[in-house]
């Protein structure tokens, strides 16, 4: 009769010590893999809400020249904290009629949850260098005294200085300290005189 060999467990190979070393290796693994992961998915967000804005421009000088009337486009601060800067996410146009009413040219366009637009004067002209203010509005819901305007004119120009750079940028809306230029960032500028709109990304 032959034998029967005892068998022991796996894992009463491995002393408690190397059992806790491949467990920190592994989480220092998955730890990895969750930043790069949410680097990847911070960077998808930014170049969605670039082509959001720019698309907007796009449909607003196109509205514009195509119906000959002005279009306005409105930057929202969509929930603002008293004491806080304003931090603008939402977009959406408004057509100016002759008889003075602004109905919307289309629905309102919300930016990716990972993003903002950076309202820093030097980050974002378009915000901070324009003192336009939007045109009074019961119908409108989110209208408040942060929005900011401008506008694309039947031509397909805009009403922004031409002798000024006109842009948004785009960071995470995780980044502690706005006034820092973000290190992954996204921005769109319009040109003034054409009223083109192009996408700059690192």
């Amino acid at each position: 009769m032959v034998p029967i060999k005892s068998r022991t467990h796996p894992l009463q190979d491995f002393s408690l010590l190397e059992l806790l070393m491949v467990i920190v290796l592994i989480a220092f693994v998955l730890l990895l893999a969750t930043g790069g992961y949410s680097a990847v998915v911070q960077s998808t967000a930014l170049s969605t809400g670039a082509q959001m804005i720019e698309d907007t421009f796009s449909e607003a000088r196109q509205a514009a020249m195509t119906q000959n009337t002005t279009v306005e486009i409105r930057i929202y601060s969509l929930a603002p904290q008293a004491g806080s800067p304003p931090v603008y996410d939402a977009l959406q146009l408004h057509w100016l009629k002759p008889d003075g009413t602004t109905p919307p040219v289309g629905n309102l366009v919300t930016l990716p949850a990972a993003v903002v637009i950076d309202a820093t004067a030097a980050h974002s002209s378009i915000i901070a260098a324009n003192s336009q203010v939007a045109t009074p509005d019961a119908t409108d819901k989110c209208l408040n005294n942060q929005t900011r305007v401008f506008h694309f004119l039947p031509d397909g120009t805009t009403d922004l200085d031409p002798t000024v750079k006109w842009f948004l940028t785009l960071r995470p809306a995780s980044q502690s300290d706005p006034a820092h230029f973000p290190s992954n960032w996204a921005a769109v500028q319009v040109d003034p005189t054409t009223g083109h709109g192009q996408i700059y990304r690192p």
